[in-house]
Formats: structure tokens, C-alpha cells, sequence
């Protein structure tokens, strides 16, 4: 049986894979950590019960928060930039293609938003334009604008210039606590919901927030930039086809690791002791240093996280660290049945296991449940060449079915 050629037809490069679903694995960390919830708890709420689920939960902040989805993230830039070589090969347009992807991306998230508020594929699509639009951009161009967007430039502007500003008066102190209050009242309100609502009122609250209140929250945290950031990287890295296990890129790995190593380091510590998050206060030059070095720390130990990981797979490219590959090859599928898993075991509608059990607890179930996963994708993908969700995602792609079962010689 013939099939149309796809988006990614040429040989998949597997550490890539690999990564994606080491990606994964931070992420479900991260949000089963914070028991799904996505958004600020209320005042009296806790899942820390224990001296080991304080530790559990200072150790998951520092070495998880925000470092897994950047990899998620740089690796959606990654895979855009092998599609556009292959059609660049085939002597095929891009861009019809990839903006009718994207429109399938959004509807897939839009649809996984309305149980979870945290959903990320939205944000994705619509970053996806800008990728797009960037593609004829030069290598150097690339580097650099990636670089300041990583680094989260735009915000460290707005906090030097923040510096200068005059203190606020008396009238705008008023309308700041007014606009915190009420954000909190509506943040408790959600929260309720989802401890205790029905899966309609879930779908109805998550209708109400949309997409302005997700992008609201990605600009002022600064991640939209980020983001945006690491998809433009992945696109210089996948041009420079850095993840070809060559010696020479073997070398720049080594470099990488000790370079972003130190860095993670200095930056970590300089984050700990400086870094003021969201609390109150005028903002002060050490206020600038602590959030700034806050957004290098972020970004140099994905880095380090990323060349330590790919230097061992390349080590033993059939090792241990293969059992991810078919885990990767099915990300979005697994993604969103991680979703599925948090929702049902602390979501009201579920099992209601929020703010019940500790934050060890939550973390022990995530990783037996996506150890889970990986033994199932290794099942799976020896007999199907796409996850589901993948499945899915091509089969619209192309307006027709694709085959989707492996077929024996």
C-alpha cells in the first residue's frame, strides 16, 4: 500500500526523540508537583505535609520549574527546521502546509484547554506564525534575536526602566491592591472549581479565562518571549544540524556542558539569594539582578540538562536511554494523556486527591505513571508508525487517512 509523503518523511533523527521524552518527563514532574492546578492556590492550602515533601518541593522549583518545557519548547523550533529541509528537498512549499498544521495544533489545544487551563499547544500555534515568518531570516540574525528573547530581554528592559520610574502615588498603590485582590478572589474561585467542580463547570470556568487570559499571563511573566526565543533557536540549531553525532559536534556537547554548567551555577545561586518572583516591592537594582539571573539560570541549565543528556545517549546510543525514543516519537500523545492522568487523580471530578496528598506522593505516582507510558510506547511502535494523536494531527494535515499500522515484509 502506497502513502503520501509526509512532513517529516526522511530517516527521524532518534536522539531527538529521546530528549522529547526526557522533556516529558520533567514536565509531568512539574505539574503533578503543583497537582495540576495551573494558577496561583488559595490562602490555608498546602501539598506539603512532611520535612521530605518540603525538600521534594524546593528541590522540584529549582531543578524542574520552566527547565522542561524550554526543552519541549526548543524542540517544536528543532522539528520545524528538519521539516523545512525535507521540503526543501522534495522541492516542495512549506508554508500552506505548516499554517494548516498549526490551525489543527490550535484546535487540539484549544479543545485539551477546556479541562486544563495550563494547556501550552495554543500558545504554540500562534508562535508557530512568527516561526514561520522567520524562516528566511540569516543564521547570525537567528542567533542573536533568540538569544535576547531566551534571556528574556524584553522584561529585564521593563525593569531598568522601572528603576527610573518615579514611586507610585497613593491613587495608583490603591489600584494596584484593588486589581491583586480581585485577581486572587478570582484565583480562589478557579481553584475551588477545580477541586470540587464537575467536569461542565470546568469546561465553562476554562471558557471564561481563554486565550487573552493564558497570553495576559504568558506576556507579563515573560515566557511568550522566551518561548518564541526557543523556537527560533531550535530552527538555528536544526540548520546547523548540531544533533548529528559527528566528533566535531561530539566537541561542541563537551564545550557546551562545562559552559552552561558554570553558568547554571553562578546564576542558580545569584537567583536563590536575590530573586524576588512576584512578591510587592519597588523595584530595585538587586531586584533586577535576582530576576535576571533567575531567567539565565532557567536557560543555562535546560542547556546543560540538553548536552548531558545528548552526550550520553550518543555514548551508548542503544543503551537505557533508547527506551525513550518510542515515548518521544508519540510526545504529543503522551502529553495529553499525562493531562488525563493529573486531572482524574487531583481534579474534583476524579479521584479529588488535591491538597490531600503531599507533594512527594503526587511526584512518586506521575513517574510510575509514565514509566508506565514509556513501556507502552515501546509496545505500541513496534507495531504502528504514529502515536494517535499523531495520527490524527497528519491525517487532517493531509485531508486523508494515513497508514498508520507498521506493514510486514
Amino acid at each position: 500500500m502506497t502513502t503520501q509523503p509526509h512532513l517529516t518523511s526522511a530517516p527521524r533523527i532518534q536522539v531527538i526523540d529521546a530528549l522529547r521524552a526526557f522533556a516529558l518527563i520533567g514536565i509531568i514532574i512539574n505539574h503533578s508537583s503543583g497537582e495540576y492546578v495551573a494558577g496561583p492556590p488559595v490562602p490555608g492550602y498546602s501539598n506539603v505535609f512532611s520535612g521530605v515533601d518540603q525538600a521534594v518541593a524546593q528541590l522540584t522549583e529549582i531543578f524542574t520549574f520552566g527547565k522542561f518545557f524550554t526543552i519541549f519548547s526548543f524542540l517544536f523550533g528543532l522539528s520545524f527546521a528538519i521539516q523545512a529541509s525535507n521540503a526543501t528537498q522534495k522541492g516542495e512549499r512549506l508554508s500552506g502546509r505548516f499554517l494548516w498544521r498549526l490551525l489543527i495544533l490550535f484546535a487540539i489545544g484549544f479543545t485539551h484547554s477546556l479541562f486544563y487551563s495550563g494547556d501550552i499547544l495554543r500558545i504554540y500555534a500562534f508562535l508557530g506564525l512568527i516561526l514561520l515568518a522567520c524562516q528566511k531570516l540569516g543564521n547570525k540574525t537567528l542567533l542573536i534575536v533568540s538569544t535576547l528573547l531566551i534571556l528574556n530581554a524584553p522584561l529585564l528592559l521593563s525593569r531598568v526602566m522601572a528603576v527610573y520610574a518615579p514611586p507610585p502615588t497613593a491613587e495608583q498603590m490603591a489600584i494596584e491592591q484593588k486589581q491583586g485582590e480581585e485577581f486572587m478572589e478570582s484565583a480562589g474561585k478557579e481553584f475551588n472549581i477545580k477541586r470540587h467542580g464537575s467536569v461542565s463547570e470546568v469546561i465553562a470556568m476554562n471558557i471564561s479565562g481563554g486565550l487573552v487570559g493564558t497570553l495576559f499571563f504568558q506576556i507579563i511573566s515573560g515566557r511568550l518571549f522566551i518561548t518564541l526565543g526557543l523556537f527560533l533557536l531550535g530552527l538555528y540549531v536544526g540548520r546547523q544540524k548540531l544533533f548529528n553525532g559527528t566528533e566535531e559536534n561530539i566537541t561542541f556537547f563537551k564545550k557546551l556542558l562545562i559552559i552552561s554548567g558554570l553558568a547554571a551555577l553562578i546564576s542558580t545561586i545569584l537567583a536563590l539569594l536575590y530573586n524576588p518572583g512576584f512578591a510587592p516591592g519597588p523595584t530595585t537594582w538587586l531586584r533586577v539582578l535576582g530576576a535576571t539571573a533567575f531567567d539565565i539560570h532557567q536557560a543555562s541549565l535546560s542547556v546543560f540538562y540538553v548536552a548531558g543528556f545528548t552526550l550520553l545517549f550518543w555514548k551508548k546510543p542503544r543503551g537505557f536511554l533508547s527506551l525513550l525514543v518510542p515515548a518521544g516519537q508519540m510526545g504529543l500523545t503522551v502529553y495529553l494523556t499525562q493531562t488525563i492522568f493529573g486531572l482524574l487523580l487531583f481534579f474534583g471530578f476524579g479521584f479529588g486527591m488535591m491538597g490531600k496528598i503531599g507533594v512527594t506522593t503526587s511526584i512518586t505516582l506521575a513517574l510510575t505513571f509514565y514509566a508506565l507510558q514509556i513501556v507502552l510506547c515501546n509496545v505500541y511502535m513496534k507495531h504502528f508508525r504514529f502515536g494517535p494523536v499523531e495520527w490524527l494531527w497528519r491525517s487532517l494535515t493531509y485531508m486523508k487517512f494515513q497508514s498508520i499500522r507498521i506493514q510486514s515484509n
